[in-house]
């Protein structure tokens, strides 16, 4: 999918250039897939060379182009980004300091580290992170002020190089902390979810971010638990998990039992659908007319909230098919051991509203300072410029990309265009 990002971004390849995805390889490709993609979404994919061709709209980028990258993770699609274009230049956000330090390694090993201004933070605060370069209190790596932004990239979700790390709990082969922060500095970590949300509280986090079948079982395994001692590890977790699940259904399934748990946890620690809600609107707000942003996404979840907000920042009416809040779980007995207060603080305030729940943002880490206009009445949006939706329909990975790496199986690319009114 990585020539499809640089093609919607109209960040242009050279001529002759051989393909841009080993590039960003565990990057762009490299997430854990959505394991229910089946075979009749297949005969819908596009083509990816027709919707590359398609995307670019023979616009050409600027010599000295910006463009930002939102999540940096190990640097692939920032990289694929400079050898596209050999004189753009990139500003890279990411939350994680361990991947940041990585990334800064290779692309120095390649010689383009000047060509990179790299900002720990969070995308969703683009606006105020961005505000010192634009009033050219600072300037880029390589000395130049930045003065407009011509594309921007989110790639949602986990890095398989993060996965790789023991000691963040992000797998459940092996045996680690819970921990799952992307930033480790944040106070709510996977271990603070599993033993001091309530019973109802877990199960619905379990069935709203990643429609877990056995939400109600898993959420009662784990309370009960609790009584006894609190749940420290991943290898804890996933043996609860899988008591809860009948074996015939796990000997059935091709994935983990412990799958959709452990997503659920990564996206509710790392605020992560908000993320993608809040940083849209952000970026959307900063991009130079004309300019895109393009965001890949790997579960159903993500891509329903992208939709959402894409549809909103263009002004379309909703339909009825984009907010899953209308289900509702089936009544059942209370679940036990609701609360353990020896691994608890009397309460922790958590939301688990979603950006599909309602028609407007109530939940979040909300920015601040700068960026807390992006969110409430994003400055100029909707007098001085909009936005126009670029694909209609998701571009998704094509079934030969899909043969050489089955992780690409549940990428999701969408792309919206800022214009001025």
């Amino acid at each position: 999918m990585v020539n499809e990002v640089i093609a919607y971004l109209r960040c242009r390849s050279l001529a002759g250039e051989t393909s841009l995805d080993d590039v960003a390889l565990g990057d762009a490709v490299g997430k854990p897939g959505n394991e229910q993609a089946v075979e009749s979404s297949r005969r819908k994919r596009h083509k990816s060379g027709q919707a590359a061709a398609a995307a670019s709209n023979a616009i050409e980028v600027k010599p000295d182009a910006v463009f930002v990258d939102g999540t940096l993770g190990t640097a692939g699609h920032t990289l694929a980004m400079l050898r596209a274009h050999p004189t753009c230049r990139v500003v890279a956000f990411d939350r994680d300091a361990e991947s940041m330090e990585f990334a800064r390694r290779r692309l120095a090993a390649e010689n383009v580290a000047e060509r990179v201004t790299m900002v720990q933070g969070d995308f969703r605060h683009a606006a105020s992170l961005l505000q010192p370069y634009f009033e050219n209190r600072k300037v880029g790596a390589d000395g130049r002020p930045i003065t407009r932004i011509d594309g921007a990239l989110i790639d949602a979700g986990m890095s398989l190089y993060q996965v790789t790390w023991p000691e963040r709990g992000l797998s459940f082969r092996g045996d680690a902390p819970l921990d799952m922060r992307y930033d480790r500095t944040q106070e709510i970590s996977a271990f603070d979810l599993v033993n001091r949300l309530s019973t109802s509280d877990l199960e619905d986090l379990l069935f709203k971010f990643t429609d877990e079948r056995w939400a109600r079982r898993i959420a009662a395994n784990i309370t009960a638990q609790r009584h006894s001692s609190p749940i420290r590890t991943t290898g804890e977790l996933v043996s609860l998990i899988e008591a809860a699940i009948p074996i015939g259904v796990r000997r059935q399934s091709r994935v983990h039992p412990a799958t959709k748990t452990f997503a659920a946890l990564r996206l509710a620690v790392n605020d992560e659908l908000w993320a993608l809600d809040q940083g849209a609107r952000a970026l959307s707000s900063v991009l130079a007319t004309t300019a895109r942003l393009v965001i890949l996404t790997y579960s159903s979840n993500e891509d329903r909230t992208v939709k959402r907000t894409f549809r909103r920042l263009a002004g379309r009416t909703e339909d009825g098919n984009i907010s899953r809040s209308h289900r509702k779980r089936k009544p059942g007995r209370p679940s036990p051991g609701s609360w353990d207060s020896r691994t608890a603080r009397s309460s922790l305030t958590f939301s688990l509203a979603l950006p599909t729940d309602s028609d407007e943002p109530t939940g979040g880490v909300q920015p601040e300072g700068e960026g807390a206009s992006v969110l409430s009445g994003t400055p100029g949006f909707g007098t001085t410029w909009g936005m126009k939706i670029v694909t209609s329909k998701p571009v998704v990975p094509t079934d030969e990309e899909i043969a050489n790496n089955p992780l690409a199986r549940s990428c999701k690319l969408r792309a919206i265009e800022k214009y001025l009114i």
